[in-house]
């Protein structure tokens, strides 16, 4: 009988802690989803890209106030694989992961390096930050990554 209630008590502990691993790792997606009726915000493209330069630089979004886009992206050619040589949406490996997301926009894309490298809350969905940053990754980083991959 004692046997049982260890085998019980094991099975139970070991459970517990495979689902709190899920949790603690896990991304809820919908966070990551543009909510429905919410409208991107609207603005001269060179200006988005601009301001996004500057928030790739920027410390203060992460919540350590130390992590910032370019400290992974380093010379905007790190830190990315084969996927990112495609337009958005598409796959990519950590989202996928991380949030059960098998394609992902560049915003969400943003979303989730908010929430995950950067630990920090997303930005909100109408935010000229938000615009930015996704100008940004696509008009800049994007290109030059591509760039590159093809010398």
């Amino acid at each position: 009988m004692f046997k049982i209630i260890l085998s019980f008590l094991t099975l139970m502990l070991t459970t517990a802690i495979s689902v709190s691993s899920v949790q603690a790792g896990g991304i809820d997606k919908e966070l990551l989803v543009r909510p429905a009726g919410s409208v991107a915000w609207q603005g001269d493209r060179a200006e988005l890209v601009k301001t996004g330069e500057k928030l790739w630089h920027d410390p203060s979004l992460s919540k350590n106030n130390k992590t910032t886009c370019a400290g992974c992206h380093k010379d905007n050619k790190r830190m990315f694989k084969k996927s990112f040589l495609e337009p958005y949406p598409h796959y990519v490996k950590m989202p996928a992961k991380k949030a059960d997301l098998d394609s992902i926009s560049a915003e969400s894309m943003v979303q989730f390096c908010m929430v995950a490298p950067m630990k920090a809350e997303i930005l909100p969905w109408d935010s000229v930050e938000l615009a930015a940053l996704t100008a940004y990754t696509e008009d800049v980083v994007q290109k030059a990554y591509i760039a590159h991959k093809e010398k």
